[in-house]
């Protein structure tokens, strides 16, 4: 059963408030999806998006005045740092490119969001800066000194969310840092000519305080909506900084939208791992007033060790729904069937007969023995396990459970070894078939080349591990599983990742299940 504040009676004016225990709440997987289906690619975006390496990370979308939809990006890969691109992008509603502006001016962009009057407000947590744009691209605000963190009444630290209330009011969730002994998880509050009102919060877990305040949203009541992501919750306060509710249903919010209606839409791109475990990736849809859960959108993804799932989101005036999936580099759109201009998805194609070439590609997807997931899938799941295990190895205070870790990375890594190079032949086998489609052998090198990269890098955590194996005392061993621990973050984003998304491009360009894990 749900145990949730939301669903409990308000206390008295005497009697202290009390909120509901997490440990309480059974994690809300079993929602419909609703009526919404999934379109990805979707806009014209400015690069490639056949390479993974040319893409850039969406963080943020909205819909302005004019119902022209805002993305904001990372320029290149996943940071604007040194880049020439332009990190804010304007579509019309049918995704063609009208406009792009903020070059030049953002090291890492984290929050898009749009004001009543039409103005662009982001955030720059890189660069501690928030910053207000015309429709058209210029700069008329900034609130903080760009490249100076610190705080009120003049600076801010690692700026995440903003929201603009009706009375002009600025609201920002500063904190990017989920230690426990952060130096900033606050919230301040600006006047509209970018003065400072007050702030309210510090690091902890206890209810008012806060751990990576991630986002933040306001309700047609005025009230705002704290994504306390490291707290796997959602805090809600009215403007003054008093705390009203503890919400745990929409598990580990990264993006939170409020529309007029007061709909809520939670994009959860980290649950499931140690961080949130048993709650499933995804977007949760309910009501920002009495905080039921109506629909759940999972994540193509949904139970994977690394974050996956949506992280920016949007909403636009038809109930249409963007993603900005910020790990794979995607900005998904999910269409609500019965609006104006969607349309049921067309029904399934019959498959077609499978060739020598598909038959190379279902082994690296679907099936391949002893793998009888696939061998990306084999590859991609032994992954996880390393860099959960590196993570608990580097947490370990005592020698015996830093070791104990580093033997379960180092079991699992001969078999992401030998899935990897195992991919990067059955890739080149379906490329050299008669059967081989225009998809297969214009992504086939892509696959290759990433899959020998994710073996690559499987043999230097190797080495590194046995390493810390033999290291005779903590004082020894702890920065090697700091190092391994770096490196399986770097096997993930820099060698499975591109594997995927290559491999995705494929099975998309195919019409087959884009599904891996």
């Amino acid at each position: 059963m749900l145990v949730a504040a939301a669903l409990m009676p308000a206390a008295s004016a005497q009697t202290p408030r009390t909120f509901p225990d997490q440990r309480l709440v059974t994690p809300v997987n079993d929602r419909p999806a609703g009526p919404y289906a999934r379109v990805h690619p979707w806009s014209e975006l400015p690069y490639d998006a056949d390479v993974y390496d040319n893409r850039a990370s969406v963080i943020g979308i909205a819909e302005g005045p004019d119902r022209n939809i805002y993305v904001l990006t990372r320029c290149h890969r996943n940071s604007c740092e040194g880049r020439p691109e332009a990190p804010i992008l304007k579509f019309d509603p049918e995704g063609r490119l009208l406009a792009s502006f903020g070059a030049g001016l953002f090291v890492f962009p984290h929050n898009l969001t749009i004001d009543r009057d039409g103005h662009v407000w982001t955030t720059d947590e890189g660069n501690h800066a928030v910053r207000k744009f015309t429709a058209d691209g210029t700069l008329v605000m900034t609130i903080g000194a760009p490249g100076k963190a610190g705080g009120p009444p003049s600076l801010l630290t690692s700026p995440t969310g903003v929201i603009v209330a009706p009375s002009g009011n600025v609201f920002v969730t500063e904190g990017h840092d989920n230690s426990p002994t952060a130096a900033v998880a606050r919230v301040t509050k600006w006047t509209a000519d970018g003065t400072f009102i007050k702030s309210w919060g510090k690091t902890g877990t206890a209810p008012g305080e806060f751990s990576t305040p991630h986002v933040i949203a306001i309700d047609s009541r005025g009230r705002l909506f704290v994504g306390d992501r490291h707290n796997n919750r959602i805090q809600i306060f009215d403007q003054e900084g008093n705390l009203l509710d503890v919400w745990y249903q929409f598990g580990r919010p990264s993006g939170i939208v409020i529309t007029p209606d007061d709909r809520i839409y939670v994009a959860d791109s980290e649950s499931f791992d140690f961080h949130n475990p048993g709650w499933e990736k995804g977007i949760r849809i309910g009501s920002a007033q009495d905080g039921s859960v109506e629909f759940f959108i999972r994540d193509i993804e949904p139970t994977t060790i690394s974050h996956s799932g949506a992280e920016g989101i949007g909403v636009d005036s038809r109930g249409n729904i963007y993603g900005g999936v910020v790990r794979r580099r995607m900005l998904e759109r999910f269409v609500r069937l019965g609006s104006d201009r969607a349309a049921p998805p067309a029904p399934a194609a019959p498959p077609a007969p499978r060739g020598e070439a598909l038959t190379h590609l279902g082994h690296i997807t679907t099936s391949f023995a002893p793998a009888p997931g696939g061998l990306a899938v084999t590859a991609a799941i032994e992954v996880n396990a390393a860099m959960f295990h590196a993570n608990l190895a580097a947490g370990q205070p005592g020698l015996d459970l830093l070791k104990l870790h580093t033997v379960h990375v180092l079991n699992v890594l001969p078999s992401v070894v030998t899935a990897a190079e195992a991919v990067a032949t059955h890739i080149e086998l379906a490329t050299r078939a008669a059967d081989a489609s225009p998809a297969i052998r214009k992504h086939s090198p892509n696959v290759a080349a990433a899959a020998r990269a994710v073996a690559s890098k499987a043999q230097a955590m190797r080495k590194l591990a046995s390493q810390a194996l033999a290291a005779p005392s903590h004082t020894v061993a702890a920065p090697l599983v700091q190092q391994l621990r770096t490196l399986a973050l770097t096997l993930d984003t820099e060698g499975m990742n591109p594997l995927e998304a290559a491999v995705y491009a494929i099975l998309e360009a195919e019409q087959l299940p884009r599904v891996l894990r």
